[in-house]
């Protein structure tokens, strides 16, 4: 995400800010309120701050419940037992199992650090345990609150968006032409640059979403996840189809001529229902023509078909995306 450059190359990255500017509010109105063991609470801010709200806001409700269970489980067993290793040992064979059961990991590293401070002190007076409830509270708000910026990606997701529908056409335009004319098939370090980009680009989309508590916008994951469905179909079944192919048979014109009207039509607004209609009108249209005259256009024509086929399946994806 953003960063800061300091002397030269070296960055610090958004995360690192937050954590450093967290951790030491926590740790100032901590040490202001007299708690004990305040350097604490910039440790829980320090493990509280994530890649996106949604995973910091889970992540600190696991902690807080999770650190309230372990400080009863250590209570009771210091209590019953004594202020010893072994028993430090009965508490971990007991609470972590007990927490990764409840589905409570990440709680296991904080809510242990707070109960060796209980071994530590040999405190089990009520006063300590609101001291330690107020430490958790001050780490994990303080973390949802600097972790509540996150820079919009939306403008990054509209660029990557144009770029991918821009390589889409010439990816179209090269299987067109290449049918019309044999020249060169679309170049790989186009289609592998097509791939990392909408792999990139539904990863930003994730983020997004779970940056928003309540806007759960899933239009540019449901997009990206329709181009590369779409790519899939290119780069896996029509492409390796094109060197099978006679491009001297007036079908394979036809088929390039739709194939470059795709590329043309087919943007985000449109629904592609044109485009269906007239891929059915082609296909009617070859059922009209005369049979093969040799094996050699039989197997050229079975090839078109199959790629027609493919587009349809293509054109079919797009048309599913508009209707949600």
């Amino acid at each position: 995400m953003g960063c800061v450059i300091v002397k030269g190359s070296f960055l610090i990255g958004q995360r690192t800010m937050k954590t450093a500017l967290g951790s030491g509010i926590s740790l100032f109105i901590a040490e202001s309120l007299h708690l004990q063991n305040y350097s604490t609470a910039a440790v829980i801010t320090l493990l509280s701050i994530q890649n996106t709200k949604k995973k910091s806001f889970s992540v600190a409700i696991q902690r807080f419940v999770a650190s309230i269970i372990a400080m009863l489980i250590g209570w009771f067993l210091f209590k019953e037992l004594n202020y010893s290793p072994i028993t430090v040992v009965i508490y971990f064979l007991i609470t972590i199992p007990l927490l990764v059961k409840l589905k409570l990991r990440e709680g296991v590293v904080p809510s242990s650090v707070i109960v060796l401070q209980l071994y530590i002190t040999q405190n089990v007076k009520f006063t300590y345990f609101l001291n330690e409830i107020a430490i958790l509270a001050i780490g994990i708000s303080i973390a949802l609150i600097v972790n509540s910026y996150m820079p919009s990606i939306e403008e990054t997701m509209i660029n990557s968006k144009e770029q991918i529908e821009q390589n889409f056409k010439m990816i179209l335009f090269f299987i067109a032409l290449y049918m019309k004319e044999k020249e060169q098939s679309p170049p790989q370090k186009m289609t592998l640059e097509t791939m990392e980009l909408i792999k990139k680009a539904k990863t930003l989309a994730f983020t997004e979403v779970e940056n928003s508590y309540f806007r759960a916008n899933s239009y540019y994951i449901n997009y990206f996840e329709m181009r590369e469905k779409q790519f899939e179909i290119i780069q896996v079944k029509i492409l390796p189809l094109l060197k099978r192919i006679d491009c001297s048979y007036p079908q394979a014109s036809m088929v390039a001529t739709f194939i470059e009207d795709t590329g043309v039509y087919l943007n985000e607004k449109s629904t592609g229902a044109e485009l269906i209609q007239k891929l059915h009108q082609m296909k009617e249209e070859f059922e009209t023509m005369l049979l093969p005259a040799s094996r050699h256009e039989f197997e050229t024509r079975a090839n078109l078909l199959m790629i027609v086929n493919d587009l349809e399946s293509l054109l079919n994806i797009k048309a599913e995306f508009s209707k949600k």
